[in-house]
């Protein structure tokens, strides 16, 4: 048994994902303890609580915060730790849905996860930062990108990202499109007629794997997908080629990279960051280069 003591913070959200995964739970807290972890554990419900305990572990200069619940768990937990001048390493636990932050760091499960931190291998990594909001992987407004968090979570819970395939289905069928979005990406680029963009740290999201060929990351860049304002079947065939690696030479779906960019986006559309619904105070997003310290695969 490890003897030598590192303080860390869990920020636990025991009713996020299926149900059957928190059996792990106990396990994981003895195991972080063998190696020489004092937990302290929080619930996010308790919002209050959560800002007092991540300040405390911030202020302490703790040796690492674990989070173990789904993406709107882990982006509750950054908005609170991206502000403060120490930040300790960031360890992600997978008990959601998704899972996307989680997957970008090679974290499958919360077995794997538990491996990876007891090999201590980390590295600093961006995250992305929409007026006063942060977010760790993806940022999204416009039509389609409200299915996160307008699927019901006992569907979420039982059915898992099926439910997100249901409720992208139904979404595309039987809404019509956003009203117009563009982003100034330079003072000589201007994207406009936007239905739907996404911000990615990433280059993948849900069901699309791989969405960004050659990606490079942690280089001060975002990726920027952006949807045209089209006929649905236009759009239907251009997201099948997405996902099936088809060559598409239509222009409905482009992608570019960005370190900043200023976005119109009419009052009536909120904004998804990390599968979140958020409302910012500007619409201007800036990259922040190696902002975190996590635990991530050595392959990452």
């Amino acid at each position: 048994m490890n003897t030598v003591h590192k303080q860390a913070l869990m920020v636990y959200n025991a009713f996020s994902g299926k149900k059957a995964t928190h059996k792990d739970f106990p396990l994981l807290i003895q195991r972080l303890t063998e190696m020489g972890y004092r937990i302290t554990i929080q619930q996010p419900a308790e919002f209050e609580d959560v800002v007092k305990a991540i300040k405390n572990a911030c202020q302490s200069r703790w040796d690492a915060i674990f989070i173990a619940g789904g993406d709107g768990t882990v982006n509750q937990t950054i908005q609170l730790l991206a502000e403060e001048e120490y930040r300790p390493t960031v360890g992600v636990f997978p008990f959601g849905t998704s899972n996307e932050l989680a997957k970008y760091l090679g974290m499958s499960c919360p077995m794997e996860a538990l491996s990876i931190i007891e090999r201590g291998n980390t590295k600093q990594v961006d995250i992305g930062k929409f007026g006063n909001r942060y977010f760790a992987n993806i940022a999204a407004a416009g039509w389609l990108s409200d299915i996160t968090y307008r699927t019901p979570p006992t569907f979420k819970s039982y059915f898992g990202e099926w439910a997100y395939c249901y409720y992208f289905l139904k979404t595309f069928f039987l809404t019509k499109q956003s009203d117009a979005i563009s982003v100034d990406v330079s003072s000589d680029q201007v994207i406009s007629d936007i239905c739907l963009f996404l911000i990615m740290n990433g280059n993948s999201v849900g069901p699309f794997e791989h969405l960004i060929k050659n990606s490079t990351e942690n280089d001060g860049y975002f990726h920027l997908i952006t949807c045209k304002k089209t006929n649905r079947l236009q759009l239907l065939v251009s997201l099948l080629a997405k996902m099936l690696n088809i060559p598409d030479n239509s222009s409905v779906i482009n992608h570019t990279k960005i370190k900043s960019g200023c976005f119109t986006i009419p009052e009536c559309i909120a904004l998804n960051l990390d599968g979140e619904k958020a409302y910012v105070k500007s619409l201007h997003f800036k990259v922040l280069p190696q902002h975190l310290r996590v635990f991530c695969s050595t392959d990452k």
